[in-house]
């Protein structure tokens, strides 16, 4: 069993983290709303992984993560961060496993805390963002779930855009599930030329294929009127809203787009921004 403490000064947002956790049976999760319970508590129980809450109310929390590592060099750690995905800076030189961001699936958490306590104490999450340059990346190293559920890269497809992408098929994905958790999506596709290269979310993957199929016909659609316009398709953007559904997809390249396929009554306009968040990210890892 993994031992997990959470360190939140939101005792609410923390007792659903450790009710989300102790679901699975693997966990047991013990709550901390300050720093010096959080230091009680790794002095008085056998603790693997600590998450820490970057927004601590009576602490320092980038101090408290450096007295919790300095008290025990082999606990694996979590920030939640103020804002965005990454380490804080107040943290950049430390071996940190892992960030949580809110919102968040309670479902993915199980996976997430995995990822994390998997990372050695030696390993920062940030060090995937950068591969060493003299490390050949032609065979990423991917879980099982990610190749068998969340990511379908068609055989038959192009080998140079297949380059472009394998070597950061973790960092796209963590970047389409933070955009699935903040539009409460069905699915978030990465289509190549109609083919389905990565995806997430609770959508099956003969579901996912199908909609790149939608999207590649919508693809063919928009260049079309272009071309009957006399003009050229510089970009693409698109919206469809249905009874329940809404459906919202931008290029990220001149062959890729980005697509969230979400329940309706989440905002378009909140949506198409954290879509073209996603999407920038995405351009700056595939290039």
């Amino acid at each position: 069993m993994h031992t997990v403490l959470v360190v939140d000064s939101n005792q609410a947002f923390a007792m659903m983290l450790k009710q989300g956790l102790e679901q699975d049976a693997e966990y047991r999760a013990t709550i901390a709303t300050d720093g010096a319970a959080a230091l009680e508590a790794l002095e008085n129980g056998r603790i693997e992984l600590a998450i820490v809450d970057m927004g601590l109310e009576d602490t320092d929390a980038a101090e408290l993560v450096r007295d919790l590592r300095q008290r025990r060099p082999n606990l694996c750690l979590m920030v939640i961060p103020l804002q965005g995905t990454e380490v804080p800076d107040a943290l950049s030189d430390m071996s940190v496993q892992g960030t949580l961001t809110k919102p968040f699936f309670l479902p993915e958490l199980p996976e997430r805390i995995e990822e994390a306590l998997s990372r050695p104490v030696g390993e920062s999450v940030a060090a995937e963002s950068a591969p060493p340059a003299d490390v050949e990346a032609d065979e990423p190293a991917q879980d099982v779930e990610t190749m068998a559920v969340e990511t379908s890269i068609a055989e038959t497809a192009d080998v140079d855009w297949r380059g472009r992408i394998e070597r950061w098929i973790p960092q796209i994905k963590q970047a389409m599930r933070e955009l699935g958790q903040d539009a409460n999506a069905e699915a978030v596709l990465l289509t190549h030329r109609g083919e389905l290269a990565v995806y997430t979310g609770r959508l099956s993957e003969e579901g996912a294929q199908d909609l790149a199929e939608v999207v590649s016909q919508s693809w063919d659609t928009s260049a079309r009127i272009a071309e009957i316009l006399g003009r050229e398709q510089l970009r693409f953007e698109q919206s469809m809203e249905g009874g329940e559904y809404l459906f919202y997809s931008l290029a990220v390249t001149e062959e890729m787009i980005l697509s969230v396929a979400s329940q309706y009554g989440v905002a378009l306009g909140m949506i198409r921004h954290r879509s073209k968040e996603t999407a920038e990210t995405l351009r700056r890892l595939i290039g």
